[in-house]
C-alpha cells in the first residue's frame, strides 16, 4: 500500500510539474528564435513575468459578455490540466492515463477548442466570429488525422492509452516502419493545433492572418493570463505526446531514484531539442495563404492512412 500511495503521489507531482514548466518552454522557445535572428534574449522566465502582470491587472470585459465568455478561460486551463495528468513525463504513465485513452484525449481537445469557438461568438465581434469559422474550418481537418495517427499506435502496440503505448515501444525496442508515416503526419498536426508556422503566426494581430489570437483579441488581466498560460500547456503537451509516441526511451518505468532521474533529464533534453528544431522551422518558414491550410493537412491524412495500411500488411510483433 506504501509503494501504491508513493506512485500516486509521484504520478500527481509528475502533473503538477508539467502545468507549471509550460511558460518556461515558451521562454526556451523565444530566446532560441532571437539567437538565429540574432536579436537580444529576453529572460528564460519572461513568460512568467507576462503572466504575473496580466494577473494583477483588472480585467476589462465587453458589456454584452454572458457567463461563458467570463469562465471559458478556466474551463479551457482546467480540461488542458487533466490532460497533463494523464500524460507521460517523467514515468511511461500519468495518474489519469488508464482512464484516458487516445479517443477521450482527442474529445477533451475537441472540448476545449469547442468552448474557445464558442466564447469567441459569444460577444458578437467581427474578429471573434472570423477567429471562430477559421479555427472550426482548421479543426474539421486536425481532428481526423490525429485520431487516424493515434490509432496506428494502438494498432502496434494493442492497446489505446498513452502508458500502455510507450511502455510497449520501450520494451519492445523495435522500429515499425509505419511510425514514419505518422511521424511525418503528427508533425504537420502538432504545428496546426498549436497555431504555429506555417499554419499561423502566433504574434500577431493583423486582420488577414490571424486565426487563434482573432479569438481572444476581447479578453484581459486574469482572463488572458488562463488562456496564454493554457495555450503554452497545450504545445508541451503535443510535444510530450511527440515524445511519448515516437521517443519513449529513456522514461521512467520504476519509481527508484535513478530512473526518475534519468527520466526528467532525458525528457527535458528532448524537449529542449524540439523547441530547438521548431525555432528553426519557424525562422525559415512564412505563414502560408489560409486557402493552401488544407493542401499541408491533406498531405498529413494521406501519411496517416500510408501508416495505418502499412501496419496491416506488415503486422506487428508488440
Amino acid at each position: 500500500m506504501t509503494t501504491e500511495i508513493t506512485t500516486i503521489l509521484l504520478l500527481a507531482l509528475q502533473g503538477i510539474l508539467i502545468i507549471v514548466i509550460s511558460p518556461l518552454l515558451i521562454g526556451f522557445l523565444q530566446v532560441f528564435k532571437c539567437w538565429l535572428q540574432n536579436r537580444t534574449a529576453s529572460s528564460l522566465f519572461q513568460p512568467y513575468f507576462v503572466f504575473y502582470k496580466l494577473l494583477i491587472k483588472e480585467p476589462i470585459l465587453p458589456y454584452n459578455a454572458s457567463w461563458l465568455f467570463k469562465y471559458t478561460p478556466f474551463i479551457y486551463f482546467c480540461a488542458l490540466s487533466i490532460l497533463a495528468f494523464s500524460t507521460p513525463f517523467i514515468f511511461y504513465r500519468g495518474l489519469f492515463t488508464s482512464i484516458i485513452d487516445v479517443i477521450v484525449l482527442v474529445g477533451i481537445l475537441a472540448l476545449a477548442r469547442i468552448s474557445m469557438i464558442l466564447a469567441a461568438m459569444d460577444i458578437g465581434s467581427a474578429f471573434g466570429s472570423l477567429g471562430a469559422r477559421r479555427e472550426m474550418f482548421i479543426a474539421c481537418l486536425v481532428e481526423p488525422i490525429l485520431l487516424l495517427v493515434l490509432l496506428n499506435l494502438g494498432l502496434i502496440t494493442h492497446g489505446l492509452t498513452l502508458g500502455h503505448i510507450s511502455f510497449s515501444l520501450i520494451q519492445h525496442s523495435m522500429l515499425y516502419p509505419s511510425l514514419a508515416f505518422s511521424l511525418c503526419a503528427f508533425t504537420i498536426i502538432l504545428l496546426a493545433e498549436n497555431s504555429r508556422f506555417p499554419f499561423d503566426n502566433p504574434s500577431t494581430h493583423l486582420e488577414l492572418t490571424m486565426i487563434h489570437e482573432a479569438m481572444v483579441l476581447e479578453y484581459s488581466g486574469r482572463y488572458l493570463a488562463a488562456i496564454e498560460w493554457s495555450n503554452a500547456l497545450k504545445l508541451e503537451l503535443f510535444l510530450l505526446i511527440f515524445i511519448n509516441l515516437f521517443f519513449p526511451f529513456g522514461l521512467a518505468v520504476e519509481t527508484s531514484l535513478l530512473s526518475i532521474t534519468v527520466g526528467f533529464i532525458t525528457t527535458l533534453v528532448k524537449l529542449i531539442i524540439l523547441l530547438a528544431l521548431l525555432a528553426i522551422t519557424e525562422t525559415l518558414q512564412t505563414k502560408v495563404r489560409i486557402f493552401r491550410i488544407p493542401e499541408y493537412l491533406g498531405l498529413a491524412l494521406f501519411l496517416a492512412f500510408l501508416g495505418i495500411l502499412l501496419t496491416q500488411l506488415i503486422g506487428t510483433t508488440a
